[in-house]
């Protein structure tokens, strides 16, 4: 019997070394390509290292801001932090108009509940350690569009009254603080400004027509008896120049919160519901050959101030209504403490808000 040889041909051979290739051109794809296992295993450490560094970084703050009583406060912490707040708040019901509460001058009532749903921004630290932080969202009217309407003598007289006693109802905690609106100083201390020192367009008017005098006509506000009444010879109304506007520089603390959102609207302005301002709990007054009464607010990326009534010498009075949203102001106590149990809740951004105990 013929002997056969064993072994492999020249043709399995060939077709051996292709499935090789093929099979190696595979792993290395899967490897090396963007998707790919190395890919996959540097992203990881990556994500593995960034973690790392940021539980290290708040440990360390963490620990620098131990007070004496190894406990952590809000008075370690900066400007500029996020804080979750809602949830130290029980939900309440605000009324315009009321017996209890000092008239719009607006016709209609309107309903403001808590929002327990924004985060907060650190916008002040104080002298005495208490912290005041700022809400990140406009508070609008129950209907969820509507912002807060002034008119007439009584918005201009009680706008200040009205916009700090909402904020306190709706969101003062006692356990930890007590609430206001924001209002002008709070931006003014964040740019720098002062209609006294800094430059802006109508300056030298207000440095030098700092008051005016009017013995007819109004009826104008008599800050001595705090009222509005008509004018005479022989009983005149001084009123004071203490109008002001600028736009805000975009290099300020807490921009993209307090100012950007505002620099949307473009529309034509008039005498309507502008939900996408806020009001600020400050009054000013516009004198010149007739007195614009004003409430400060945030539009268009300026601090500026709408009328809510014009008085003349000669003519019959004017009442306007405007409307813009509230935004809140909580002073936190010194001794409200930090919860550390999440070492991610760093404050330095949205999903990182610092939580409190």
């Amino acid at each position: 019997m013929q002997n056969k040889s064993k072994g492999i041909t020249l043709i399995a051979l060939v077709i051996t070394i292709i499935v090789l290739l093929i099979l190696a051109g595979v792993t290395i794809v899967t490897l090396t390509e963007d998707k790919g296992i190395l890919t996959k295993a540097v992203e990881a450490k990556e994500k593995t290292k960034t973690a790392a560094e940021t539980e290290e970084r708040t440990l360390e703050l963490l620990e620098k801001q131990l007070d004496e009583k190894g406990e952590i406060t809000v008075s370690g912490l900066k400007v500029g932090d996020y804080i979750e707040y809602g949830d130290k708040l029980t939900p309440q019901t605000y009324l315009t108009n009321t017996n209890e509460e000092p008239n719009t001058g607006y016709e209609t009532s309107q309903a403001f509940n808590t929002d327990t749903s924004t985060l907060w921004r650190i916008i002040n630290k104080k002298d005495n350690g208490d912290v005041e932080i700022v809400a990140v969202n406009n508070t609008l009217s129950s209907d969820g569009t509507t912002g807060l309407y002034f008119k007439g003598e009584n918005g201009f007289l009680n706008a200040e009254t009205i916009l700090d006693n909402l904020c306190s109802k709706l969101y003062s905690n006692p356990a930890y603080g007590t609430a206001r609106s924001i209002d002008v100083d709070d931006i003014n201390n964040l740019t720098g400004f002062n209609p006294e020192t800094s430059e802006w367009e109508g300056k030298d008017y207000y440095l030098n027509n700092r008051t005016k005098s009017y013995t007819r006509g109004g009826p104008f506000f008599d800050k001595i008896s705090n009222t509005f009444r008509e004018a005479t010879a022989e009983n005149p109304i001084t009123v004071d120049y203490t109008y002001y506007y600028y736009t805000v520089d975009e290099n300020m603390p807490l921009y993209d919160t307090l100012i950007e959102s505002s620099k949307s609207y473009s529309g034509e302005y008039k005498e309507t519901n502008y939900p996408m301002f806020y009001w600020l709990g400050s009054r000013c007054t516009y004198a010149v050959d007739y007195v614009r009464y004003r409430i400060f607010m945030i539009g268009a990326g300026s601090v500026r101030s709408w009328y809510t009534m014009e008085r003349f010498p000669a003519l019959n009075p004017v009442d306007l209504s405007y409307a813009c949203a509230i935004r809140p102001i909580v002073t936190l106590n010194n001794d409200v403490q930090i919860d550390t149990s999440d070492v991610t809740k760093n404050g330095s951004e949205e999903g990182r808000a610092w939580v409190l105990k």
